[in-house]
């Protein structure tokens, strides 16, 4: 296909109740703007099937546009179904549901699943490309740093997690878990898929998808909530204002904050208005990239993320690190760049001119069309 002639269908989460703070909504729309500024016409699927306008390549984030996948492969037009969390996590029945289709194409939120995902959907095709970041919504602000340290999470409590997996799961599988959990825990740089082939030999383990998939979701959702308390619970003593869901109340101590949920618009206002934002990378996503960081690194202000190879490999020195090993180095980290500005201030302009260089939807719009010419 010439590029002049291609015409791209977005699929947009429109009002759903898997898009509660509207980031999948503001991905897509940043997409369309990102395949517009190369010179690639693209609309939104619901637009293209109103206005009928003709489209030769559809895709979504996740399962927006399900409904009329099946109607598009059958016509021969390829739909990528990018995800935006490990297809192990979330919606892998569905890739599976499309896998033999030829003209169907997964993008995976990680690296660490290109080998899992190969060995279980043997005809699916996939491949790695990371999340973008809209420069023109998440832009710098002239504004007052009226806040130390924000974090944006969402939380689950991971000891009622371990509670239930022991009262509902046979003991055999229960411990396998927490042997599982253990060598995450105490090899952080570790990806499950590692893990499991680490362990299958001595243990003759051979998981099939299903029992794959239940070891997976478990284990990533204690290690990340574990990280994200354990985190918090480090930094009880700095003015650390945390926004989610209210089961944060349970954790924050000191000088902290819960201040609820907020939208991507008050988002962009709130990162801009701080000196530090924080990450701490899900399990479920080693070896890829996430938007609380592009976003922060994207308004000009500093990032504090645990030491995650993906993000030293695109980012360097333009992010803080602190430990997963010993979380308690979150403080020394957090207290060093509020006490060091203008070190601060120079690596969030480093980290910004990579988003711009490299992270931006037109980037990812690029590599995009390289794949499917």
């Amino acid at each position: 296909m010439e590029e002049k002639n291609i015409t791209v269908a977005i699929h947009c989460e429109e009002n759903s109740d898997n898009d509660v703070y509207g980031a999948k909504k503001a991905f897509a729309q940043g997409l369309i703007n990102g395949f517009n500024k190369i010179g690639i016409k693209a609309f939104s699927s619901k637009q293209c099937i109103e206005d009928n306008i003709p489209f030769n390549l559809a895709l979504g984030f996740d399962t927006a546009g399900l409904d009329i996948w099946q109607k598009i492969l059958n016509s021969n037009t390829p739909n990528i179904m990018w995800s935006l969390d490990s297809i192990f996590s979330k919606h892998y029945k569905i890739a599976k549901t499309f896998a033999s289709f030829p003209n169907f194409i997964l993008f995976e939120a990680t690296q660490a699943d290109i080998q899992a995902t190969g060995t279980y959907l043997p005809t699916l095709k996939h491949g790695y490309i990371p999340v973008g970041v809209d420069t023109e919504l998440w832009k710098k602000e002239e504004c007052k740093k009226e806040n130390d340290i924000v974090f944006f999470a969402t939380i689950k409590d991971y000891n009622e997690i371990i509670d239930n997996l022991k009262k509902t799961m046979p003991e055999l599988v229960f411990n396998l878990m927490m042997e599982i959990l253990a060598i995450a825990l105490k090899s952080p740089s570790l990806n499950f898929w590692q893990i499991y082939q680490a362990i299958k030999e001595t243990c003759s383990l051979q998981l099939d998808a299903d029992q794959y998939m239940l070891l997976f979701q478990n284990i990533a959702d204690i290690v990340t909530n574990r990280q994200k308390i354990k985190l918090v619970q480090a930094l009880s003593e700095f003015d650390l204002k945390i926004y989610g869901n209210d089961e944060w109340k349970k954790y924050i101590s000191g000088s902290q904050k819960y201040m609820g949920a907020c939208s991507i618009q008050e988002t962009v206002q709130i990162l801009n208005k701080s000196k530090i934002a924080l990450h701490t990378h899900p399990f479920a996503l080693c070896s890829g990239l996430h938007e609380r960081v592009l976003n922060a690194a994207a308004v000009q202000t500093f990032c504090l993320c645990s030491d995650t190879p993906s993000f030293r490999l695109e980012f360097g020195d333009a992010l803080g690190y602190f430990s997963c090993k010993d979380i308690s180095d979150a403080a020394t980290q957090a207290q060093y760049f509020l006490d060091n500005e203008d070190e601060r201030l120079q690596k969030a302009q480093k980290a910004q001119n990579i988003i711009k260089e490299k992270h931006d939807w037109s980037t990812r719009a690029t590599s995009i069309m390289k794949i499917v010419r």
